[in-house]
């Protein structure tokens, strides 16, 4: 994967090209019971989506199944809601990997960024099978495409969040056309360390 330098839509010259310029993300989502497991990548249904139906202009396209951080997002009812931001967080952090959507040549991908609310992104998904849902909703790759993607755990993106920062890189956008809940790049290092020394929570 290249430097964080190199991500795409990061220059004035390429930010037109953002996929969300100017605007967040707009929600696409039926109504759905409780949490399931997110599926595996090699889980056949990681490739053909959900059973909820959405379209796009491509025609119809399933949506991925609920899972945990979509019900834990629902439920926190604001910044002051502290216990519910840190069940999400440490659900987040707790992900083997964090995937994106892989731009540029072969061999110097970078994880995909847009501007959303006036700040660079970058696009962040919890699952394989999100990020390609994102992409084939959005027209970056054709429905019977291979996405390329980046998978990186969660602590390599903590141990870098510095260069990223530096980078223009204002937060990392989790899911942006599902739930789409948010954590600034400077507290993603706060954030761990709180998760993981606070211990398990129970309702």
């Amino acid at each position: 994967m290249s430097e964080p330098t190199d991500l795409p839509f990061q220059d004035d010259e390429r930010r037109p090209e953002s996929l969300y310029e100017g605007e967040r993300p707009v929600e696409n989502r039926a109504d759905r019971g409780g949490a399931d497991p997110a599926p595996r990548q090699d889980d056949p249904q990681a490739t053909n989506g959900g059973s909820t139906p959405g379209t796009t202009r491509l025609g119809q396209l399933s949506e991925p199944e609920e899972t945990e951080t979509d019900v834990l997002a629902a439920r926190v009812t604001g910044p002051e809601d502290h216990g519910g931001m840190t069940r999400l967080w440490r659900a987040t952090m707790d992900l083997p990997h964090w995937w994106f959507v892989a731009v540029g040549d072969a061999g110097s991908e970078s994880p995909a960024a847009a501007q959303i609310d006036g700040q660079m992104m970058l696009l962040t998904f919890t699952s394989a099978e999100r990020a390609r849902h994102f992409a084939v909703q959005n027209e970056m790759v054709a429905p019977e495409e291979d996405l390329r993607a980046i998978a990186l755990p969660p602590q390599e993106l903590v141990d870098t969040a510095r260069a990223y920062q530096d980078a223009g890189i204002a937060g990392l956008m989790f899911d942006p056309h599902l739930s789409g809940y948010f954590m600034p790049t400077d507290q993603l290092g706060i954030v761990w360390d709180a998760v993981h020394e606070a211990g398990p929570q129970t309702d």
